[in-house]
């Protein structure tokens, strides 16, 4: 029992001495003039470092590591410390010049390190404390009327969408699921899970990537998936519903990825989930589609007219937002790279892939799986770019347009290979059109309102 006694007065004498003689270092610093810095700036920060360590003849000095220096650099890496200190209370000041290079993120960490004949021998303290660097560009005007063309522009489209919106249409697709819940499976589950994993082994160190590229994975179907699923010779009808569907089911998964995933690489780079923002440019999708919708019930003839003039146009608007974000962020070319290529490949091609094995699984014809293959592949980039440049904040907004962009140039590559393979080598032979029920009453209703529109005409001109 003595003996047990012993050895814990040994063990606690131990432990405290230790306590005593650890030493420790502490920085302070001034960060109210580094919360966001505009490109080409510069300003001065100041800060101290406090120890309880003493040391004789040791070249010791403090260094600041930057984990970007693309983004902003300092003037000055090492700071000198005293050859020699016997203050139990060690305190000294310093400042340094920091000017920004280009928009990004970057922080600035301190350590105590002993050096000889210029080369570090020995890390006396790495400290937790860093300074969250954060480097935006100038507003300029056509920035703002930027964000207003994309906002217009998105407007018009759901607009034509809620106008052409069959619900009669949609109800007899339901009745034969099979390829609605296959095109389910490839954007909504396969798809966003790959685009979150694709993210992370792509950019592992870059949060705005990796959120350029969920937040392109996440978004529905659509472009020119039609105009391709024509040329190609897929059933046109199909790809039509696929589209309208996969939008209206967008407006509840979008939110649900970004929640169940998404705040993942949020806290990853300390940035809060903008969940109202979120929210704020779902309404502002659904409001256009509802008053398109409405204009279809209670106004069909200029519901018709509009459908004949606006959905031609509908892929020329999504081709535009992509040349005018790519136009206004020519700057981004700057960290245009294989990563961010390889991205843009990616999720387009990947999808074409899942989108035609899972329609062979499902054993669709030939015309349903070129049209599911095409929607597959095909993201709507305009969705994407809304999104991310309303949902998130500077710097990050102008960041992430780059990977939409991207993917809005890599999805044509396999569609136009395939399309000369078909012109040079296939048969030439009708459009092969294989409607479900959906498709089918969508092409009889059209049929009747193109009657109806000839007798009108008619009679207009009789009573002329």
């Amino acid at each position: 029992m003595l003996s047990t006694v012993i050895l814990f007065y040994l063990c606690m004498t131990s432990c405290f001495s230790n306590a005593l003689t650890d030493e420790y270092w502490a920085f302070t610093f001034d960060s109210s003039n580094v919360n966001q810095l505009e490109m080409g700036s510069s300003t001065n920060i100041k800060f101290s470092a406090q120890t309880n360590a003493s040391w004789e003849n040791t070249n010791l000095k403090i260094q600041i590591i930057n984990s970007d220096e693309d983004i902003a650099y300092t003037n000055q890496q090492y700071f000198n410390l005293p050859s020699s200190n016997n203050d139990t209370l060690g305190t000294w000041n310093f400042s340094f010049n920091l000017t920004s290079e280009f928009l990004g993120y970057t922080k600035l960490n301190f350590r105590v390190v002993e050096l000889e004949n210029n080369a570090i021998v020995l890390v006396k303290n790495s400290s937790d404390v860093h300074i969250n660097i954060i480097v935006i560009r100038k507003p300029q005007l056509i920035d703002r009327i930027f964000v207003i063309c994309v906002a217009g522009l998105m407007s018009i489209i759901f607009i034509n969408l809620g106008c052409a919106l069959g619900v009669e249409q949609l109800k007899l697709c339901v009745k034969k699921p099979i390829t609605l819940a296959t095109s389910f499976f490839v954007q909504f589950l396969v798809i966003p899970i790959l685009s979150f994993f694709f993210a992370k082994l792509i950019f592992p160190n870059s949060v705005p990537m990796q959120l350029g590229v969920f937040f392109t994975g996440i978004c529905p179907g659509g472009g020119a998936s039609s105009v391709w699923a024509l040329l190609l010779g897929g059933n046109i009808n199909l790809s039509i519903v696929l589209t309208t569907v996969g939008t209206l089911e967008s407006f509840i998964m979008i939110p649900f990825w970004v929640i169940f995933l998404g705040q993942k690489i949020f806290v990853m780079g300390e940035m809060p989930v903008p969940y109202s923002r979120i929210a704020t440019s779902i309404i502002a999708l659904i409001i256009p589609l509802c008053i398109g919708y409405s204009i279809q019930r209670f106004l069909p003839r200029v519901s018709r007219i509009m459908i004949r003039v606006l959905k031609p146009l509908s892929s020329c608007l999504i081709i535009f937002i992509i040349v005018f974000a790519t136009v206004t962020n020519l700057y981004l070319f700057k960290i245009f790279s294989w990563k961010i290529v390889i991205a843009g490949i990616v999720i387009p091609w990947t999808g074409y892939l899942i989108g035609y094995i899972s329609s062979i699984i499902a054993r669709l014809s030939k015309p349903d799986i070129i049209s599911m293959t095409v929607e597959s592949g095909i993201q709507n980039t305009g969705i994407a770019i809304f999104m991310l440049k309303f949902c998130l904040g500077q710097p990050a907004a102008d960041i992430t347009t780059v990977i939409p962009v991207a993917v809005a140039l890599m999805t044509p590559v396999p569609l136009l290979i395939a399309l000369i393979i078909k012109k040079c080598f296939g048969k030439k032979e009708e459009i092969i059109e294989n409607p479900d029920p959906g498709t089918e009453s969508m092409l009889k209703n059209k049929d009747c309102e193109d009657t109806i529109e000839t007798l009108d005409s008619e009679n207009e001109n009789e009573q002329t």
